[in-house]
């Protein structure tokens, strides 16, 4: 479903007023985020990403979400090479950010999702049948009709995910969902993403944590990036049998 074919990506430095002055002209200088980079993914799958901050991971996400093009490398999703047929690439999977801020909070959270699945070209009745079945699916059917700005973290976390399954995407890219929830709203979190997304849905997960525990609760295989190179690509089973312990695991492969 997903294949990355040696994928670099870079990006250049602000320069400095100093720079500037010091050196006129001098380039700038550029900043790899991601080097060498292969992965194939497979349709069902739950991948967790794990690494540092500046790592790569959310950079590799939007890639892969198609909303950066890569340097060098290829992306594809479902087939579609993301360079050449974005559109099409896109179609199959939907990113959602943590701390979603691109919602509207004077307006409620079903006039927000209304909204955006205009955008996604729904109107009518099927637009509102199908805003009233995301927001039961992801619990927020009894608060569709409160404003945004009155929602918790753990709520606005579950209308972006709604939001994500407008499209009725293949893939769902979720970047740290549990990320300023407290633990009663990550634990509900979490069972939403099991339960629903990937049981009663079927979608491809792909899944950027920083939390050890909640990449192996959640995840049924995980990659680790550091640097910019992706250091390590293993299932579950294979890095309990061995490795045992996944802190140890994952310290040896962020010092590669």
């Amino acid at each position: 479903m997903i294949r990355v074919n040696q994928l670099d990506m870079h990006f250049p430095m602000p320069r400095r007023y100093r720079e500037y002055l010091l050196k006129p002209f001098q380039g700038p200088r550029r900043i790899t985020a991601l080097q060498g980079v292969n992965l194939e993914i497979r349709p069902g799958e739950r991948v967790g990403f794990l690494g540092p901050n500046g790592a790569g991971k959310t950079t590799l996400l939007k890639l892969i979400a198609g909303l950066l093009l890569p340097g060098s490398g290829t992306v594809e999703v479902d087939g579609a090479d993301t360079t050449r047929e974005n559109n099409r690439a896109r179609k199959s999977s939907s990113l959602v950010m943590n701390e979603e801020r691109s919602f509207y909070w004077r307006l409620t959270g079903r006039q927000n999702l209304e909204f955006f699945g205009a955008l996604e070209n729904l109107s009518g009745p099927l637009l509102r049948t199908k805003v009233k079945e995301l927001l039961d699916l992801v619990g927020l059917g009894n608060s569709a009709d409160k404003r945004v700005g009155a929602y918790s973290s753990g709520m606005k976390q579950r209308l972006a995910i709604a939001r994500g399954l407008l499209s009725d995407p293949e893939i769902l890219i979720l970047d740290e969902p549990s990320r300023a929830l407290d633990p009663e709203a990550a634990e509900e979190m979490i069972n939403l993403v099991l339960s629903t997304l990937h049981g009663d849905l079927s979608k491809t997960l792909l899944i950027a944590t920083h939390r050890l525990d909640e990449a192996e609760i959640l995840c049924d295989r995980l990659c680790v990036l550091s640097h910019g190179s992706l250091t390590a690509d293993t299932d579950l089973d294979t890095l309990r049998r061995d490795w045992g312990n996944l802190l140890e695991f994952y310290q040896t492969k962020v010092r590669l």
